[in-house]
């Protein structure tokens, strides 16, 4: 039997943040997963976005979850030797004079940080639709999460840390003090399933409202756009090679993970209305998000058996939002540090 600290169930991003985590530490754990199972994960297009544009706000806890995120994935990208982590400028297309007195507003008040002043009428013309102007959101960008996920992969597997199966609940004894899994002995269990947990005999009962998203990707090499994420109705996001992910639709009926017509109709329909020029779909994925009905994570220990955890929930946010809360986690297990009473899943009935 080997001994270890934690047992890690999933790699998708919740996983494998909260794995570098431990590894910064140097807090002993194994993770199992299989591969292609972080299916959401790894077609996600990674973007974050400190406002929310749709009300025009601070995106939660952002002044506290942007610094925290920018070190922890330049730390990834040190110790992985592997460039995944871009600051881009996001660009926002105005479609009425309303929106565009709002953002000047805020840019001047609460979004001081975040906003560009200027409204610029006239830029990006020859390729986007710009009659009512546009301006820049400050400190945004995107994860390759794929790219982070198969980095971390390999150094995980390289240092024994990865076990590559499906994870069989039947096998899994839970203890008082500990938990065990085939010849491995653990003082705790951390699940990071993502969707997945909806077949947990333990925690399936979490509040989830799940949402599937489709995106696309698209060859345009007369966009010529390498570090502007062009943003009015979908995101355009530059991934190299006049190659640009496009996304995303939200769907909350039909729940797999396959793509769908209707989701790429409405992605080229909405593109239409952004780009003046030609584009050559190349690809086109689903996944489904673990979104939640109060929009915030799931984390903390089960009511019933303490050495079962929950690491879930991210949503759509999770680039920003899984760093901050992998090390708060590890500070609850490790250092009896509080969790935050918005993410703690004693919210929750289980």
């Amino acid at each position: 039997m080997t001994t270890i600290r934690y047992i890690i169930v999933g790699q998708g991003i919740a996983g494998t943040v909260l794995a570098h985590t431990f590894l910064k530490h140097t807090i002993p754990f194994v993770i199992i997963d299989e591969q292609g199972l972080s299916q959401a994960s790894r077609i996600a297009a990674g973007l974050y976005n400190p406002v929310v544009f749709k009300r025009l706000v601070k995106s939660w806890m952002v002044d506290d979850l942007l610094p925290f995120m920018n070190e922890f994935y330049e730390e990834a990208e040190q110790l992985l030797n592997e460039k995944f982590y871009f600051k881009k400028t996001i660009v926002k297309l105005f479609t009425e004079e309303q929106e565009k007195a709002l953002w000047l507003k805020k840019s001047n008040e609460s979004l001081a940080d975040y906003l560009e002043k200027e409204i610029n009428e006239t830029a990006l013309t020859d390729v986007v639709y710009n009659s009512t102007g546009l301006a820049a959101v400050k400190q945004g960008g995107n994860l390759n999460i794929a790219l982070f996920i198969e980095a971390s992969r390999t150094y995980l597997k390289k240092h024994n840390l990865l076990v590559e199966e499906i994870f069989d609940y039947q096998q899994l004894i839970v203890r008082d003090k500990n938990v065990a899994y085939k010849n491995t002995i653990a003082d705790k269990i951390i699940f990071c399933e993502g969707y997945k947990a909806l077949n947990n005999p333990y925690f399936s009962n979490l509040p989830f409202k799940l949402t599937k998203g489709e995106v696309i990707t698209i060859h345009a090499p007369q966009l010529k756009q390498t570090e502007k994420v062009i943003n009015k109705g979908v995101f355009i996001l530059p991934v190299g090679n006049d190659l640009y992910k496009v996304g995303a639709t939200y769907e909350w009926a039909d729940l797999t993970e396959l793509p769908t017509e209707k989701g790429k109709e409405e992605l080229i329909n909405k593109l239409k209305k952004v780009l003046k020029i030609d584009f050559e779909i190349v690809n086109h994925q689903a996944g489904i998000r673990p979104t939640v009905n109060d929009r915030r994570p799931l984390v903390g220990l089960h009511p019933q058996h303490p050495t079962l955890a929950v690491f879930n929930g991210l949503g759509t946010k999770g680039v920003m939002l899984a760093p901050y809360f992998a090390h708060q986690l590890y500070s609850f297990l490790e250092l009896n540090k509080p969790l935050d009473a918005e993410v703690d899943i004693k919210r929750c009935a289980l």
